[in-house]
């Protein structure tokens, strides 16, 4: 068995913990500098491999010994060595946000706080990374937590599988369990290596956080655990070269792997996964010009101990100062990080890992005071999110009481009803609140995406609202997000006007005109059906279309998006449906939310932010410019003046906040809007 070869058992190895203090070190530079060591993250990797060859030579040598795997105990071992520090962690990572990060930020941090709590938040993560709602989220200080869950994930199936195989082994007589494990794990390995290389091509964003694209690094590690040594083949010599190669590896693919443009896992994660496992098989060599010297030296191997504090607390400094001043951390700062984290990182090793490992119920033969005091623990930190969650949710619900007795009441100077009345509204006469509450800012979207068609196809998601009476007029709302966004606005008054909405909303693809040349287009489908449904399907009275002004990388240029506009309309036009564009809202720049955020959460005016009037318009409005071509015959709404001055377009308009990220605008400013859109709407019909 290759499970100890140069160090006695029990005692530390010295190439492992050599291989910890490398893998933390790669993740740490990475994410202090990111752009110096662009593939540092594949210390997680490392961390992987090592975690699969430690836990299977244990489980192994268990198996040998007594012929079976007390699960119980090897569960609470995980326990004693895990739980304590990363809770640890988490509590105080809660704490630092209630104290200094902006509460827009709380409700997603809380949710991942609550998600690594349970080590689920390598899938939290994997959903929003999918979840177009979450789109913009902001990087969490508990997001490095998501490979502890795919570890403890690893913890808790792979002696079940171990105990499966050894019951199998028995059932066929087989008279080696060990041979049973390993064809256990070569399967496992080639499976979960085949997988992880179709998903990363096929869904990079999950791909990278998912278990089963990872578990082939733990049962690559796990597999050479359940190897022999190789006889003659382990001479110092070739294992001082293999131990080279093995750290070469790595580091290649620390300066070689690239975040931003190299799929990963994947086929990219062979290079750091046999890179450790050479290290791993090579062990500690004793000769003049093997790595033994640098490994067994004392900042590696003490680095390498506390390897797993450091990891915990690395990354919460780095995203709750962003978080809290809206800046990067300069070089003196990033020193002063790396410091406090190694300090924290010795002290919880000394005082918190290390008591509850070796002295705290280590004795002791019962298992439930130790998963009695783990379930507590864990209560406790879901204490603490549940407490935050509540605190939001009292506020939120006073905010939206308020905010619905307003819009009740008619009152003026709310919303975009300010931006007609300047001079009346410029003394603030609704005071210093603003709509919605700033912890619901990114949700806000009311009924907006009730019915959206996330991945758009050929079968057209729809939802219909408003009049229900059979002389309704029936009008259709096309187009992406933005068209979504609309739905709040004119959804309380159809009733009033008699309009049958019918809603054909989807992520990306506006409708146009497509041929046969075109099915290589995602949008094909989808263009064609609607062409389909509004050109030979049951006739509207009206369709009303708008869309994102930027154009996306896979639609033509915008000469080419009119061309397609206009011929898409005009068998619409001919069956005498009237079709109406709304000019979309103006865009923000990436860090023009930062200016709300910030004054919202250090006592400032966040009325005062605004972004140019000339940046916010600034691109293209393709859907408005193809229907000024049509001479009348497609009418354009243009509500500009409902989000823009002459010289400005503010964020806060009428305590209503406009936007809730770059370029969606919030349900309650929609709302303000809604009687003006109609209006306006119902005036461009009828001139």
């Amino acid at each position: 068995m290759n499970v100890s070869r140069d160090t006695p058992r029990g005692v530390l190895r010295p190439e492992i913990q050599a291989l910890r203090a490398l893998a933390v070190l790669l993740v740490l530079l990475f994410h202090f500098w990111p752009h110096r060591i662009p593939g540092g993250y594949v210390g997680v990797d490392v961390f992987f491999v090592i975690s699969g060859f430690l836990i299977t030579a244990h489980l192994v040598r268990e198996v040998q010994k007594s012929g079976s795997v007390r699960l119980g105990a090897f569960w609470a071992r995980r326990i004693r060595r895990l739980l304590p520090a990363s809770l640890l962690v988490l509590v105080a990572t809660a704490a630092a946000v209630f104290i200094w990060v902006p509460q827009l930020y709380w409700p997603q941090i809380l949710r991942e706080i609550a998600a690594a709590t349970v080590y689920a938040e390598n899938w939290q993560l994997a959903h929003d990374a999918v979840d177009y709602l979450a789109a913009e989220n902001v990087q969490s200080p508990v997001q490095h937590y998501w490979s502890l869950s795919v570890e403890e994930q690893f913890y808790l199936v792979w002696p079940l599988l171990i105990v499966i195989a050894i019951m199998v082994a028995r059932r066929i007589r087989q008279a080696d369990p060990i041979g049973a494990i390993r064809v256990t794990l070569a399967v496992i390995v080639l499976a979960s290596f085949a997988y992880s290389v179709y998903e990363t091509s096929a869904n990079g964003a999950a791909a990278y956080f998912v278990t089963p694209t990872r578990a082939w690094e733990f049962g690559a590690g796990a597999l050479l655990a359940t190897l022999p040594a190789f006889g003659g083949l382990s001479g110092d010599r070739t294992r001082a070269a293999v131990s080279w190669l093995g750290l070469l590896m790595i580091g290649v693919a620390a300066f070689a792997l690239d975040a931003a443009t190299t799929p990963f896992p994947g086929y990219a994660a062979a290079l750091p996964v046999v890179g450790t496992l050479c290290a791993i098989w090579a062990g500690a060599p004793a000769l003049r010009w093997s790595p033994l010297g640098l490994m067994k030296s004392a900042p590696v191997q003490k680095l390498g101990d506390w390897s797993y504090s450091v990891y915990l607390w690395h990354w919460p400094p780095i995203v709750i100062f962003a978080l809290a001043t809206g800046d990067k951390m300069t070089w003196p700062v990033k020193f002063v990080a790396i410091a406090g984290v190694v300090a924290l990182a010795a002290l919880t090793k000394r005082f918190v890992e290390d008591p509850v490992r070796f002295r705290a119920f280590a004795s002791g033969r019962r298992l439930w005071p130790q998963y009695g005091a783990a379930a507590v623990s864990m209560v406790m930190v879901l204490s603490v999110v549940f407490v935050g969650n509540q605190l939001l949710e009292q506020s939120s619900r006073a905010n939206n009481s308020r905010l619905d007795q307003l819009l009740a009441g008619g009152t003026p100077c709310l919303g975009a009803e300010a931006m007609l009345a300047a001079e009346r509204c410029a003394d603030g006469p609704l005071g210093s609140q603003l709509y919605p509450e700033m912890s619901t800012l990114t949700k806000d979207t009311g009924s907006a995406y009730r019915c959206y068609d996330q991945k758009p196809a050929a079968d057209l998601s729809s939802c219909r609202i408003g009049s229900q009476r059979p002389d309704a007029t029936k009008v259709a709302l096309v187009g992406d997000s933005h068209a979504a966004m609309l739905i709040p606005a004119i959804e309380g008054h159809l009733e009033a006007h008699n309009w049958t909405v019918d809603t054909y909303v989807a992520r990306g693809c506006i409708w146009a005109k497509v041929d046969a040349a075109d099915q290589a287009d995602p949008c094909y489908a989808r263009r064609h059906a609607m062409a389909q449904r509004l050109g030979t399907g049951p006739k509207y009275d009206l369709v009303i279309i708008t869309g994102r002004r930027s154009a996306s990388g896979d639609r033509p240029t915008a000469d080419g998006q009119i061309r397609g506009y206009l011929d898409a309309w005009q068998p619409v036009l001919e069956r005498g449906t009237r079709i109406v564009v709304v000019a979309d809202n103006p865009g923000l720049g990436e860090d023009d939310m930062s200016c709300l955020v910030d004054d919202a959460a250090n006592g400032g005016d966040p009325t005062r932010c605004a972004v140019d009037r000339k940046a916010g318009l600034g691109t293209r409005d393709a859907l408005a410019d193809a229907a000024r071509r049509t001479d009348g015959k497609v009418r354009v709404v243009d509500l500009t003046d409902l989000f823009c001055t002459e010289t400005e377009c503010p964020l806060v308009i009428g305590n209503v906040i406009v936007y809730r990220d770059s370029h969606h605008i919030t349900a309650t400013y929609a709302r303000t809007l809604g009687p003006h859109l109609v209006e306006r709407i119902t005036g461009a019909l009828a001139s």
